[in-house]
């Protein structure tokens, strides 16, 4: 990459990409910048879009973005890659997109059904707020994918996504409805402190690597039902405020909900557990209803055990019990 010399403006250092090159578009500025510097410096949505469909990378930091970024106006292609998101067309980002510790004011869109949206180029938008909706279905992601700390004040929806590597979400906040309904993750997920302020939608997903999401709170209903955890899911300490839905979902391999808390109705009717699951270790306001659900021997009869029923039943046993040899000493006396 070829950048100008930093400018630098009472404290505000700048980093642009040198002009006349195929550096793409690339600003950097510095978090001294104050707010109207960073708004002389803003970058349309149509400039982005304008450097990816010349097939040059997007590089900015600390910027504001004003304008919607409008995928579905790039010029059908031919990918180097299989359209695994199924359609006639592929629409395509070639190089690397980066978008950083910036604020974004206009919508965010991929809505055309003809085809998928192929990410080929690592995907970066750590840190970033994003003020309207995102909406990148149908998209595949060659790449990994770094959503850390980033906001999303509205809707962010990746229906039917293709990720071929990480996806990094740690402490990012979601708005008032998430969606990754259908989506296929091939690499690992570590969602680890991020919030679902809204409706979080993982039906019938895939994950082909350990799935993280220690430490999340989901803040309205929340939905896994019809996934599948082929390695290692944890929610060790995660929060689940209200309904919480994992019917028919598929635990492949370790399955950790220790120090979990349901808060509202849990449903894990039908869901099947290959290994030792330790729901016993998380805490139901209401008991979980576990209709026809798979489980090893050992794992019901200690969540039978260590559930509330289980436990009034065991201490109503023993004080019967204790009853009865109270009874017994006093006769023989």
């Amino acid at each position: 990459m070829v950048t100008c010399p930093p400018e630098v403006d009472a404290g505000c250092v700048v980093e642009t990409s040198a002009t006349g090159t195929e550096a793409g578009l690339v600003i950097h500025l510095s978090p001294s910048c104050t707010r109207a510097e960073r708004e002389r410096h803003a970058v349309h949505g149509e400039a982005v879009m304008d450097a990816i469909a010349k097939g040059r990378p997007v590089d900015l930091l600390g910027v504001i973005v004003r304008g919607d970024m409008i995928f579905d106006r790039l010029a059908v292609q031919t990918s180097n890659h299989e359209d695994r998101a199924g359609g006639n067309g592929q629409r395509i980002v070639r190089e690397a997109l980066n978008l950083r510790d910036s604020v974004v004011f206009g919508a965010v869109r991929h809505r055309a059904t003809d085809g998928s949206l192929q990410f080929e180029g690592p995907v970066d938008v750590s840190g970033s707020h994003f003020k309207e909706g995102v909406d990148l279905s149908r998209s595949v992601f060659h790449k990994p994918v770094e959503l850390s700390r980033a906001i999303f004040e509205k809707e962010a929806y990746f229906v039917r996504g293709q990720f071929a590597m990480s996806v990094e979400c740690r402490e990012t906040k979601f708005g008032p409805s998430t969606r990754f309904h259908q989506s296929t993750f091939r690499g690992s997920v570590d969602c680890t402190s991020a919030l679902f302020d809204g409706m979080a939608e993982f039906l019938e997903v895939t994950f082909e690597q350990p799935a993280v999401f220690e430490r999340s709170r989901f803040g309205l209903g929340t939905g896994f039902s019809g996934s599948r955890f082929k390695e290692r899911a944890s929610f060790s300490e995660a929060i689940f405020s209200r309904e919480t839905f994992f019917g028919f979902a598929a635990f492949e391999s370790e399955a950790v909900f220790a120090g979990a808390q349901f808060l509202g109705s849990a449903d894990f009717s039908h869901a099947e557990f290959r290994q030792q699951d330790d729901l016993a270790r998380a805490r139901f306001d209401q008991p979980p209803l576990l209709d026809h659900t798979t489980r090893p021997e050992s794992a019901q009869s200690a969540g039978f055990l260590q559930s509330r029923n289980g436990q009034y039943i065991l201490t109503l046993v023993l004080l019967v019990v204790a009853a009865l040899l109270v009874a017994y000493a006093v006769k023989i006396k």
